[in-house]
């Protein structure tokens, strides 16, 4: 089942004892944690009828406990236990979680949420067959159109089909970036209840997440200006400045070795075989050779390896770090 599909079935009254809400898009699991919690919490109740873990820091007996405990004011109880991928638990502990999720205590819920769920391992396997059990993966493009207008509609607003579509277009398959924008078009929609084509144009700029190879692209040709703007949309994506930063070097990395052997007048169909890599990358680094001397690509990864130092262990800005980078990559030889 997807948290689209669990969020319908809480909406219309059907609440499960047990969740487990996994994958990347964190949007999905944030709402239906929500939903949880105004059905279940009230600020009567919340101290002692509400508890939050993270999986790191916990263990499962202080969740199962936390559910079996009488509440003092009586009432169903919410655990939730966030980042259950990043625990480890042993065998035993992992036993008794599945036990629990077999025979949930009374009034309570117990909700996990893990990033990243590896269905060959026993627990995540058993917990992803639950009947609370929720795909947090970001829906396709055409199923957004719909749930951006389903969205629109829940909050008494009309979102004509063009103008989901406008969104859409302009933002990219990101639900919870969706979201804010439809909150700004109905913010600033002056009290209409139907929302236009031409009003979503208005209010929401062009910022749909381009591709970290468009970036590297760009970097490859030297141009500064879009490598700026790409790394700035990446960033603002939710990208991770690591993984962005790795990209980088292993393109950098892969124009230094074919440059190497270009020098050396290794064939080109042999160059591919030489380096073990696929001709069509070699290929692809071959058009931008000639826009680096042995010299930039020398000091390119001297750059590149103290921006990962600066990212792992300063505590300066990313942007900062990698707009610094990027500069340095564009410049023209000396």
């Amino acid at each position: 089942m997807t948290a689209l599909e669990l969020i319908r079935a809480l909406n219309s009254g059907t609440r499960h004892p047990v969740y487990f809400l996994y994958g990347e898009e964190d949007f999905f699991s944030r709402e239906l944690l929500r939903l949880l919690t105004d059905q279940i919490i009230t600020p009567d109740n919340r101290d002692f009828n509400f508890e939050t873990f993270e999986g790191k820091t916990s263990h499962p007996n202080d969740w199962i406990e936390a559910a079996k405990t009488f509440s003092f004011l009586g009432g169903d109880k919410l655990i939730i236990v966030r980042n259950l991928e990043e625990a480890s638990f042993a065998d035993v502990d992992i036993q008794a979680l599945i036990d629990y999720t077999k025979n949930p205590a009374p009034g309570a819920c117990l909700a996990l949420t893990a990033r990243k769920a590896d269905r060959k391992r026993k627990l995540y396997k058993h917990l992803a067959g639950l009947p609370g059990a929720g795909d947090c993966t970001a829906p396709k493009e055409g199923e957004l159109v719909m749930w951006i207008k389903n969205r629109a509609k829940s909050l008494g607003y009309t979102l004509e089909t063009d103008a989901a579509q406008t969104l859409l277009s302009r933002i990219g398959p990101k639900p919870g970036i969706l979201a804010q924008e439809l909150d700004k078009v109905i913010t600033f929609g002056g009290g209409n209840k139907t929302l236009s084509q031409s009003a979503v144009a208005e209010v929401v700029g062009a910022i749909k997440l381009e591709s970290v190879f468009d970036l590297t692209d760009a970097l490859k040709e030297k141009n500064a200006d879009r490598a700026l703007h790409l790394l700035r949309n990446q960033l603002a994506h939710g990208e991770e400045p690591v993984k962005v930063l790795g990209m980088i070097a292993w393109q950098f990395r892969l124009i230094w070795e074919v440059k190497h052997h270009q020098q050396q007048r290794v064939p080109r169909q042999q160059i591919a075989k030489a380096m073990g890599q696929k001709p069509f990358l070699v290929d692809q680094a071959l058009r931008f050779t000639g826009n680096f001397t042995e010299r930039q690509l020398r000091n390119g990864f001297q750059s590149l390896s103290e921006a990962d130092i600066e990212l792992k262990s300063t505590g300066k800005a990313p942007e900062g770090i990698l707009e610094s980078l990027v500069l340095k990559l564009c410049a023209k030889a000396e």
